[in-house]
């Protein structure tokens, strides 16, 4: 059981969105209310479950506290409290056969938000941890739940509590276990589709660099021809030999970085131009969305190798489109170049509809690794007056970036 391997986009945010944090505690304090109704109507005893999940809610709020990155130490302080709790709930008993006032009640059984609490931080450490933190937060729940069939119950459910403790202790193994092999999955995945980015980035500057080193062979030929009767046709096919060779240049750079972690022979395919970035609006399919197609006049300018990558987001953001937004009328396509940068964006006004696997779907991964190979930026999400938005920010004349 391997550490998996987290992989993110420039679209996902910093540590963890809001929502992942509250929903929980939301959750945790909801259980705790149904822990008051348990504990007037069925069990009588209400300290104790109020008190664990008091301690397990704090140890909720740790994991969460940076990002997700104290996720044991959070369930370390909720197993912690649980301990405790149970042990008081044991001193307590003993004092009462003693004769003494119970302070906690006469035995108690767990309380649900407890539970909940320590079954999500241990599932949360089985899915995200390295794996010696993986198995030792699954052991210290097993301490937790034998302390709590030890000491928290004083009756003649016994059994039961121990099929319900010993069920939860296994099935949030299986869980976390689960969820694991599925980002390991997800991971192993997005790893394939960065390397064949790459490739097909290799394939387009590949294409690039051959056209410029051919036009350079030519004008040189040209230039030694006419040397000697029109040294001003000369002079000029050496300032075109020049651009080209400081253009070819780059893009050898850049195949350079796009090749540099797996080696893999390319074969040559055609560059994009921008009478394909224009047919991405032609009549589509049955049942396919309409696109419309805004571009600025100066993108006809734009270098092969960002012509070529634009084209590819561009395709890829609408076909994603066309399968997942929900209830859309059409997409739109804008590409529009100032100040040394090329921005793409589709838009679409419909819903996306939720992938089908944990984590989505490859193409935003795609997207963001071709714009990283050119030194750009790229963000997609849903805009704040509905539909959904891909964005791509690309220099012109782009340079490698060491990502």
């Amino acid at each position: 059981m391997s550490a998996p391997a987290r992989t993110t986009t420039t679209h996902e945010q910093q540590g963890l969105d809001a929502r992942i944090v509250i929903g929980p505690i939301v959750a945790m304090i909801g259980f705790t209310v149904l822990d008051v109704v348990l504990a007037e109507r069925v069990f009588g005893v209400l300290r104790p479950a109020l008190a664990a999940d008091a301690l397990v809610l704090i140890g909720v709020s740790i994991a969460f506290a940076r990002g997700g990155r104290d996720r044991f130490l959070g369930l370390l302080v909720a197993a912690g409290g649980s301990i405790a709790v149970s042990r008081a709930v044991y001193a307590t008993r003993l004092a009462h056969e003693s004769g003494f006032t119970p302070v906690m009640g006469h035995g108690a059984w767990p309380g649900v938000a407890e539970l909940a609490g320590l079954g999500f931080l241990t599932g949360w450490c089985l899915r995200a941890c390295r794996r010696s933190v993986a198995l030792t937060a699954w052991a210290v729940l097993g301490v937790t739940l034998i302390a709590m069939y030890n000491w928290r119950q004083d009756g003649d459910y016994a059994a039961m509590l121990i099929m319900l403790l010993g069920g939860g202790w296994i099935g949030t193994g299986v869980a976390g276990i689960y969820l694991r092999m599925l980002d390991q999955r997800q991971d192993a995945n997005s790893r394939q589709v960065r390397h064949d980015e790459r490739i097909a980035i290799a394939r387009e500057l590949h294409d690039m660099v051959a056209h410029h080193v051919t036009g350079m062979v030519v004008q040189a030929q040209a230039a030694s021809l006419v040397a000697h009767d029109r040294p001003e046709v000369a002079v000029r096919a050496l300032s075109t030999i020049e651009q080209a060779g400081g253009e070819a240049m780059s893009a050898m750079r850049m195949l350079v970085g796009a090749l540099r972690e797996e080696s893999t022979e390319a074969d040559m395919t055609p560059s994009a131009t921008i009478q394909d970035l224009r047919a991405i609006a032609d009549e589509p399919r049955r049942g396919e969305l309409p696109v419309r197609v805004s571009i600025d006049s100066s993108a006809s300018r734009l270098p092969a190798e960002v012509m070529a990558s634009v084209h590819r987001i561009a395709r890829e953001a609408v076909t994603n489109a066309r399968r997942h937004a929900a209830g859309a009328t059409g997409i739109d396509l804008q590409v529009t170049c100032t100040r040394g940068l090329v921005r793409l964006q589709v838009s679409n006004d419909g819903a996306p509809v939720p992938p089908a696997r944990p984590g989505g779907g490859f193409g935003l991964t795609g997207m963001a690794e071709r714009a990283a190979a050119l030194g750009g930026r790229f963000a997609a999400g849903p805009m704040a007056t509905g539909g959904w938005r891909v964005r791509a920010e690309l220099p012109t004349r782009p340079a490698h970036s060491a990502r």
